[in-house]
């Protein structure tokens, strides 16, 4: 009797259905994560265009809700008819949570902080973009003065985004900014001078982001006030209505390797290795 029921219970579940929609949110969840490393590597690498790229993303988070969606309809026939679709619609589940999370993460900056796209340390008087104006098109956000609610609300959002005094000369301060500048991978526009003829100078950079390289412009100031130098900065984003507070982060990032990178000379000026006359012979 027992062997006959295991047998019926055997038979039963080799006779169940392959949920199709199951299968279905598993495939369009894991192409929903393909779509995603493959696009974000290609606007890395420069081999997809940034409009091209927001439009993909896009895309990416719409497959990724479709797979949760198809995953719960498989979890349903799961339920209520005893398909096979557990492990399908577990794997569409995980693998669209893992998609969605970078734009969940998005959604909550999105929210909490103010829509901006052009960060200075100098809202009176911000460093001005010479050359950056030039190369943006239609498609782009324009370069103008900061009107004063984005003064405001820069103000509330990010009070501690202000320029920094070093005690240091305006050249000594150049010779600090060309290796921060390259270890960030940014891109200098023009020549990067290495004195300062004026009191004043003002070095604009092309500034992709870190991971996926999202274009941004910057301009660094480098005023002189005899034994200091203050540095100014202003960062602004190329593409859409907000930030996500990445230009606010980078400058404050940028402001502490400068000051760390003037630091490291300093130290090496000062231990300055003797040199083979000075050192003692042993006979």
């Amino acid at each position: 009797m027992a062997a006959s029921a295991t047998a019926r219970v055997a038979a039963a579940l080799a006779r169940r259905r392959v949920s199709r929609v199951a299968e279905w949110a598993r495939r369009v969840s894991a192409f929903s994560l393909v779509l995603f490393v493959t696009a974000g590597v290609g606007h890395r690498y420069r081999l997809v265009e940034t409009v091209a790229f927001l439009w993909t993303l896009a895309l990416v988070a719409a497959l990724a809700v479709l797979g949760l969606a198809l995953a719960a309809g498989g979890f349903v026939r799961l339920w209520r008819h005893g398909d096979k679709a557990g492990r399908a619609s577990l794997a569409a589940t995980l693998l669209s949570v893992l998609v969605l999370a970078p734009y969940a993460a998005g959604a909550w900056l999105y929210v909490r902080l103010p829509a901006l796209t052009d960060i200075s340390t100098d809202l009176d008087e911000p460093p001005r973009f010479a050359i950056a104006p030039n190369f943006r098109d239609g498609q782009m956000n324009p370069i103008a003065p900061i009107p004063p609610e984005a003064a405001s609300a820069q103000m509330r959002a990010y009070p501690d985004v202000a320029g920094r005094r070093l005690d240091a000369s305006p050249d000594r301060v150049l010779a600090a900014l060309a290796p921060v500048v390259a270890a960030r991978g940014w891109t200098v526009r023009g020549h990067m001078p290495t004195s300062s003829q004026t009191p004043e100078v003002s070095i604009e950079m092309e500034t992709p982001s870190f991971l996926l390289r999202f274009p941004a412009d910057a301009v660094v100031r480098l005023t002189d006030e005899d034994e200091t130098t203050f540095v100014d900065m202003r960062m602004s984003a190329r593409y859409g209505p907000h930030d996500l507070g990445a230009n606010a982060r980078r400058i404050r990032a940028f402001m502490a390797g400068l000051a760390a990178e003037l630091e490291r000379q300093s130290l090496e000026i000062i231990d300055i290795p003797p040199s083979d006359g000075d050192v003692d012979r042993v006979d």
